[in-house]
């Protein structure tokens, strides 16, 4: 055996330390393999389980950059391998000045809404996006309502489903914009203007003005060609510039004209005496004169007898139809058939050509055994003003939208008066569905001691201010205005061109916007009129 030294000895330990040494020191591959598993695990979540989304909202009319827009984030899919983001989890922001918007760590399958006042909302798929652009449409409209002359009006505004009224410095403002972009204008005093805007989220609307100033002209007149050239003259030469025309019968229900109505011709209410209504239509309109339509509504004898079933019927012989005082019919004003029907015909003459159409016995009867009267199962726990608000609430609906004014006559003692006199007329539930009340101001018609005159007949100027007075205070509670029937004919005492004219001025003079004379047999005193 060969003899050790030392020296081997410390070399062969040396040499077992440096193998024990290499042996202690761990490989760097299985650190390595773990991290880039951490790394693209991380990378995963950052760009496909959670991602930056950013966007942009604008307003679609103008391209503008809509600033404060919220934006709602949801996520519609479950995520198990991210438990801190549940599947219905809700991120919100603001878009910045610019109309711009960023969301971090956006969860898998994200849904986006997004909301800005004045504009309708709109949701967004965020599916395999990164960024996106989105344009909301204004779903408010605004404007300023005026006249020619640049005063505010407070007026009526009508779209195809909805309706609003500007305030008295003429601003409105309409919730929802019409899908046909349409609006009509309408302000007593004012023709009514009908107004097609474009993409637009203010529209201003200038009206011109129309005080009316008529002659009630029969439907036996219009069939005298001699006696109505008479009248239109008379319109000509004077500060006349309007005409109210019987459409229907007052005391028999027939309609006066041509109709062509489908529902008129089926129940066969025709009992034609106006030769040409389209003729008649076209010359007034040619001559600028403003044409109203006179349509009485429920003391029809007409409908009555061709559809009993839409009548009033008597308690006391169950079935049979009521009649009033004068032995006369009326349909039941809470039957919708009879509100349809009576709107049909309205619909059709505005569509020949009358730019107004005005109710006239738009009310419950006042004379006969009314506690007789049975209103069927229409009138079940319902009010009489009820009925009557509901009909005009509908005709107004209805016929706004063809750029037409809405009237109603009531009796004089109507402002007087606090209940419904009996017939279903409260002044101010009337004045919420038309647009002009008219009241009878026949001052032969008000009792002796009436305002302590003896005779109020022979004070033509104080009963008709008086009561047009109260009357505007009344309506003020809508853009609804006052338009009084004035007497011109002679009762108890002979009404001459002073007294007429003593009318005329009283209503001006007391906020009436116009006025209608009246005279059954239409002859009419020209000397209380004024030249143009």
């Amino acid at each position: 055996m060969p003899r050790r030294t030392r020296e081997t000895y410390v070399s062969s330990y040396s040499s077992f330390d440096r193998q024990e040494n290499r042996r202690r020191i761990p490989s760097p591959i299985p650190y390595l393999l773990v991290i880039l598993l951490v790394a693209g695990g991380l990378a995963y979540y950052q760009f496909f389980a959670f991602r930056t989304l950013t966007g942009t909202v604008r307003n679609s009319y103008t391209g503008e950059p809509l600033p404060s827009a919220l934006i709602t984030l949801r996520s519609r899919a479950a995520t198990p391998q991210a438990p801190e983001v549940s599947p219905d989890a809700i991120m919100t922001t603001t878009t910045g000045a610019d109309g711009s918007f960023v969301f971090e760590r956006v969860p898998e399958d994200p849904l986006l809404t997004i909301e800005a006042e004045g504009f309708g909302r709109e949701e967004v798929d965020g599916r395999a996006k990164r960024d996106v652009a989105v344009s909301l449409v204004p779903s408010i409209l605004s404007g300023l309502i005026t006249s020619s002359d640049g005063q505010s009006l407070s007026a009526s505004i009508i779209t195809s489903g909805a309706r609003t009224t500007s305030g008295p410095d003429g601003k409105y403002v309409l919730d929802a914009v019409p899908a046909d972009h349409k609006l009509i204008v309408k302000s007593p005093g004012y023709l009514a203007s009908t107004v097609e805007f474009g993409q637009v989220m203010t529209q201003n609307v200038s009206l011109e003005p129309m005080v009316v100033k008529a002659i009630y002209i029969s439907a036996d007149t219009v069939a005298s060609p001699g006696k109505l050239q008479a009248l239109i003259d008379m319109v000509d030469r004077t500060e006349l510039n309007a005409v109210v025309i019987d459409v229907k019968g007052d005391n028999s229900g027939f309609v006066l004209y041509d109709s062509r109505s489908d529902l008129v011709r089926e129940i066969g209410t025709v009992n034609q005496i106006i030769p040409d209504l389209d003729a008649l239509l076209k010359n007034l309109k040619t001559r600028k004169i403003y044409a109203i339509a006179r349509l009485p509504v429920f003391w029809d004898q007409a409908v009555t007898a061709a559809r009993p079933e839409w009548a009033l019927k008597s308690k006391k012989a169950p079935g049979q139809v009521w009649v009033d005082g004068f032995s006369r019919r009326w349909a039941n004003p809470y039957n919708e058939d009879v509100w349809n029907y009576n709107i049909e015909i309205a619909r059709e003459v505005v569509s020949r050509g009358f730019d107004e159409v005005q109710f006239d016995n738009a009310h419950f009867p006042s004379e006969g055994e009314l506690e007789d009267i049975d209103y069927g199962p229409e009138g079940a726990g319902k009010k009489r003003v009820d009925g009557i608000k509901g009909f005009l609430e509908r005709a107004y609906n209805e016929l706004s939208p063809l750029g037409v004014y809405i009237g109603i006559n009531v009796f004089a003692f109507t402002p007087y008066v606090q209940d419904d006199q009996g017939i279903g007329h409260n002044l101010e539930e009337l004045a919420l569905n038309v647009d002009y009340i008219c009241p009878t101001i026949y001052p032969a018609d008000f009792p002796d001691g009436f305002m302590d005159f003896a005779k109020p007949a022979e004070r033509p100027g104080e009963v008709v201010g008086e009561t047009t007075k109260r009357a505007v205070a009344r309506a003020s509670v809508s853009p609804a205005r006052i338009r009084p029937w004035l007497q011109d004919f002679s009762r108890k005492v002979e009404y001459d061109a002073p007294k007429v004219r003593a009318e005329l001025d009283a209503a001006e003079q007391n906020g009436a916007v116009g006025w209608m004379l009246w005279n059954f047999g239409n002859v009419y005193t020209e000397g209380a009129l004024k030249t143009p």
